[in-house]
């Protein structure tokens, strides 16, 4: 007898080849070194365009060299840290936009 598992029309992780994340918790990493737990997902100042401006100035330091690293902050590849702040921008804007739904927003009070 099999067992039965309604997941048809479920998204598939299994298609995301890991690999590719563990750059990116690189810079999550890197960047918890620096500032508080979740404070990339804390909204700040002119957050949209000073998020655009970080990504750009890492494709800019990757776009010859797509494994550039980064020495000034921590060893980390530019391009990481483009999908960082893409992510992050991504992330603020469906929250904004209310389509983000218990999304941690660091330790509680």
């Amino acid at each position: 007898m099999s067992g039965l598992k309604f997941d048809k029309d479920k998204q598939q992780w299994y298609r995301m080849p890991l690999v590719v994340l563990k750059p990116l918790a690189d810079v999550y990493c890197i960047a918890g070194m620096k500032y508080p737990p979740f404070n990339c997902l804390q909204p700040f100042e002119d957050g949209d365009r000073r998020l655009y401006d970080a990504m750009m100035r890492h494709a800019e330091a990757s776009q010859i060299d797509p494994l550039a690293i980064n020495h000034d902050d921590g060893g980390v590849y530019h391009l990481a840290q483009v999908a960082f702040s893409a992510l992050t921008r991504l992330y603020n804007a469906l929250k904004e936009a209310e389509n983000v739904e218990n999304v941690p927003q660091g330790p509680a009070d």
